[in-house]
């Protein structure tokens, strides 16, 4: 990541949704990366300028988020990564996080199992799991970003909650990963599909816990990808085995509400 000085940065969707020619560059190297191997599959950017396709034509669909946190990667304060995901007949199948601060890559996913190394040092792998469950009324480590801590600051009361801080999805995910959190949740429907992807696939294949507060559209756990529609119509929870009812326990009610605990 040699662009930040002197990039050229423009808006998106106001002041605190900006986008740098880095995204774009990375954004290009991986599409035709992807399209050179997967010839006939679907390849989706957030930086596309059109993200419509026909999900039926497309069982395979590669979703990409350049830069995840290009706020923190302006800031060069570390907490950005780059996030690659497929998603076969909807479904999360195999993921890709790489912090290019740390040289930490994270992949993986269901029946594959979740894999860590670092890509910058002669280090060997390491797989994810098994992880311990979470019972409802234990303390838990909680990751919530900072728009989610300043709707909800009623989270920040619960006697059994220690929030604890980060940037970027991917590296939310990489911290219960290494077993430094235990719950990531997003509360205000606003994360798109590029955004999980890759993290829920990881997840998966470590045997973590995906899926919303709601129970879901399908009746079934697990986060629904509602493609061709990019932005997730649901709550997004990931975190060690039994994170799900951990969160339906110590959030649900308090989100529905609206109600603040001060």
């Amino acid at each position: 990541m040699l662009m930040r000085e002197g990039v050229e940065v423009s808006e998106k969707a106001g002041p605190d949704d900006i986008v740098t020619a880095a995204d774009f560059a990375l954004s290009s190297l991986l599409c035709l990366g992807l399209a050179e191997r997967f010839p006939d599959d679907k390849i989706v950017s957030e930086e596309d300028r059109d993200h419509y396709f026909d999900p039926s034509q497309n069982r395979r669909v590669w979703l990409i988020d350049p830069i995840d946190g290009t706020q923190n990667y302006m800031l060069d304060d570390g907490q950005y990564c780059v996030m690659v995901g497929l998603l076969v007949d909807g479904e999360p199948t195999f993921g890709f996080v790489y912090g290019p601060t740390t040289g930490k890559l994270y992949f993986g996913g269901p029946g594959y199992g979740a894999y860590g190394r670092n890509a910058l040092a002669d280090s060997s792998q390491i797989k994810y799991g098994p992880f311990t469950a979470l019972t409802s009324p234990a303390n838990a480590r909680l990751l919530m970003g900072s728009r989610d801590r300043k709707a909800h600051p009623w989270v920040c009361n619960l006697a059994n909650v220690s929030l604890v801080k980060t940037g970027s999805i991917g590296l939310k995910v990489g911290l219960i990963l290494d077993g430094r959190a235990d719950v990531f949740a997003h509360l205000s429907r606003k994360l798109k599909v590029w955004d999980t992807a890759g993290p829920a696939a990881i997840a998966l294949g470590a045997g973590l816990d995906v899926g919303s507060l709601e129970r879901g559209t399908r009746n079934k756990e697990g986060l629904n990808f509602p493609l061709p529609q990019v932005l997730h119509d649901s709550t997004v929870i990931m975190g060690r085995p039994g994170a799900l009812d951990w969160c339906r326990a110590n959030l649900l009610q308090n989100t529905l509400d609206g109600t603040e605990n001060n």
